[in-house]
């Protein structure tokens, strides 16, 4: 999968959702995305494509432990 494919995606739920509902939707959204193995460099393609998803999307990929981190 693309990221324009899964920002497409998120476009047609997201007119569905509530905007009270939107900012949790998004975290599961993205959630889901992580739980099926979407790489990093599909989840960063789809920033900019609306403001809950990106929210979402940067704190996941804030949080993501690169091979740089050391671990005590």
């Amino acid at each position: 999968m693309n990221s324009n494919m899964l920002a497409d995606i998120w476009n047609v739920l997201s007119d569905k959702i509530a905007e009270k509902d939107k900012a949790d939707a998004a975290q599961e959204y993205v959630n889901t995305l992580l739980d099926y193995d979407i790489p990093e460099s599909t989840l960063e393609g789809m920033i900019g494509v609306d403001t809950y998803l990106d929210t979402a999307l940067e704190y996941v990929l804030e949080d993501e432990p690169t091979d740089d981190d050391e671990w005590d």
